[in-house]
């Protein structure tokens, strides 16, 4: 009887621990809000991961106005750091994106997971991003999926 009742203890912990999978371009589908702190201005997004390899990200106003949906491509990289003077593994989002008012002009970004989950994300988290549009600015951002 004790084996059994250690073995389901085992099971539930080992099914509890698999819920925070790293990320990937298999599970970042979904709706996230983002809000950032660029200068003295606040900034609010709607960004939506499509599938494995497309993404559509839109400016929201406090006032509730909206800018125009612009789509954009995006892969998952690999990135090494120095974490607690220990080498870590993150994941870095490489996109770029093209908005229909200006279609010849791209916007190149980067968002630094570092060592962030699933669980992270459903809970919300800060990263950190770098853009084209602010280059040699590394900007914190609150993430969360909703």
């Amino acid at each position: 009887m004790t084996k059994i009742f250690l073995s389901i203890v085992i099971l539930m912990g080992l099914s509890l621990s698999a819920t925070a999978a790293e990320l990937s371009p298999g599970n970042l589908a979904g709706d996230y809000k983002v809000s950032a702190s660029v200068g003295f201005q606040k900034v609010y997004l709607n960004f939506r991961v499509l599938d494995t390899s497309r993404f559509e990200i839109q400016r929201v106003y406090p006032s509730g106005r909206q800018d125009e949906v612009c789509s954009g491509t995006y892969a998952m990289n690999a990135s090494l750091m120095w974490d607690m003077l220990m080498m870590a593994s993150g994941k870095v989002f490489k996109g770029v994106f093209v908005c229909p008012s200006k279609p010849g002009k791209n916007v190149d970004f980067n968002i630094d997971f570092k060592n962030k989950t699933t669980d992270d994300l459903v809970q919300g988290t800060t990263v950190v991003v770098t853009s084209s549009l602010a280059p040699g600015y590394a900007i914190n951002a609150f993430v969360k999926k909703q």
